[in-house]
């Protein structure tokens, strides 16, 4: 077929081209910062604040609309 024969002839042009490429060592950050940690901590939330914007009915619950793929 002919999308064969094209793709072998892409595979091989591209390994000529990786051949010209030189062994290269293992590459390192030039930055000290790569996978910095910071410290877990929990943020206190006023949940009055939160529910401030929230549309709720009489007894306080929150209603959302329906997801449209829930039939």
């Amino acid at each position: 077929m002919k999308i064969e024969k094209e793709g072998e002839k892409i595979l091989k042009q591209f390994s000529k081209a990786l051949e010209q490429v030189d062994d290269l060592e293992e590459m390192h950050y030039i930055i000290d910062n790569v996978n910095l940690n910071r410290e877990d901590v929990a943020n206190v939330h006023d949940p009055k604040k939160i529910m401030k914007n929230a549309v709720t009915n009489k007894e306080g619950n929150i209603i959302v609309k329906k997801a449209e793929w829930v039939n």
